[in-house]
């Protein structure tokens, strides 16, 4: 059996994510995890867990700061290291694109017609949503009249909320608004959908599993689709106040004509080690009043032609640090 963990609950964009990934796995047990670091501890210490599924961006929104932030803690902290290349416990072996297609759910079956003949309670769903259907809302209030808003934790437990609401006071029908997939987990019942205001919002998922050399990376079977670029994310930390250090690293790239696909950076954080011997150059990075230091975050192409050996050694030896997080398929989805 193969055992997923991913950002719960059930229903979530993250269930789904994890769906996509593993729905040809013979048998699969999905396990919700209340938050982004605990998907990360639990596949490090719980060796029973195989993956772990956790976003990472957003097309509208951007960087999903808790993953980006998890990634540099994980390489600054780590203790397991060759030269300078930092080797955390975990790895990043295939990405998945959800797309995020909102929907308007009743607990009963309803359609647009019925909201106006019946009473509506609450309308529940995460606080983010409701920048993503502002036009909508608009129109719904004037089809029904003003609805208290109401944030829950997720999604998918706003369609459970409204669910359990209605088994107590069936007279009242609250409503949500998530995915499809929510409704399916809480036998609840679309009422419309899509409503987002902007269509083509994706969100990007990792697919992550403790450090192995001996395992290749998900969707080999992609090879023989036209989706068979593979994608490299590195991160990487440079000494401070040295002019053109950055670029010194970036010159890399197009000195063995790789194609970055995208640069991002956070800024460092880590906890003082005392005696650290792993990597003699954090001694000077432990200084507590260490400020506008950062992690960068590079993703690139990796063509199997290249000498990647001569690559990283090259990258090496022009910054402190860097860690290589996995090499995997893009998902054919990044093309929709």
């Amino acid at each position: 059996m193969v055992k997923v963990a991913f950002l719960g609950p059930l229903g979530t964009y993250s269930h789904q994510a994890a769906i996509q990934q593993f729905s040809e796995a013979d048998n699969c047990e999905y396990i919700p995890v209340k938050s982004i670091p605990q998907c990360f501890d639990r596949l490090k210490n719980e060796l029973d867990i195989d993956y772990a599924v956790v976003p990472l961006e957003n097309s509208t929104n951007g960087q999903v700061v808790f993953t980006y932030d998890l990634l540099r803690d994980w390489m600054l902290e780590s203790d397991h290291a060759q030269g300078n290349e930092v080797l955390p416990e975990l790895e990043i072996v295939a990405e998945q694109y959800v797309s995020i297609e909102l929907c308007l759910i009743s607990p009963v079956p309803l359609d647009l017609t019925d909201l106006s003949k019946i009473k509506i309670g609450k309308l529940y769903s995460h606080p983010q949503v409701w920048g993503q259907v502002p036009n909508y809302l608009e129109s719904l209030r004037k089809r029904i009249g003003n609805v208290e808003k109401v944030d829950s934790d997720s999604t998918s437990g706003a369609v459970g909320i409204c669910c359990e609401n209605y088994t107590v006071n069936n007279d009242v029908k609250d409503l949500a608004i998530a995915s499809k997939t929510a409704a399916l987990v809480h036998k609840a019942h679309i009422v419309d959908g899509p409503i987002n205001d902007k269509k083509g919002n994706t969100t990007r998922f990792l697919v992550m599993r403790r450090r192995s050399p001996l395992r290749p990376s998900l969707n080999a079977s992609l090879e023989n689709k036209i989706a068979a670029q593979r994608i490299s994310l590195l991160t990487f930390l440079i000494k401070q106040d040295d002019p053109g250090s950055l670029v010194d690293v970036l010159e890399v790239f197009k000195m063995h004509n790789i194609n970055m696909c995208s640069i991002s950076s956070r800024p460092y954080h880590k906890l003082k080690k005392e005696n650290s011997e792993t990597i003699p150059e954090y001694t000077e990075l432990d200084a507590s009043d260490r400020k506008w230091q950062y992690v960068f975050f590079v993703e690139f192409a990796h063509a199997e032609e290249r000498d990647w050996a001569k690559v990283f050694k090259d990258i090496s030896s022009r910054c402190l640090s860097y860690c290589l997080w996995g090499t995997f398929f893009r998902d054919g989805r990044y093309y929709d």
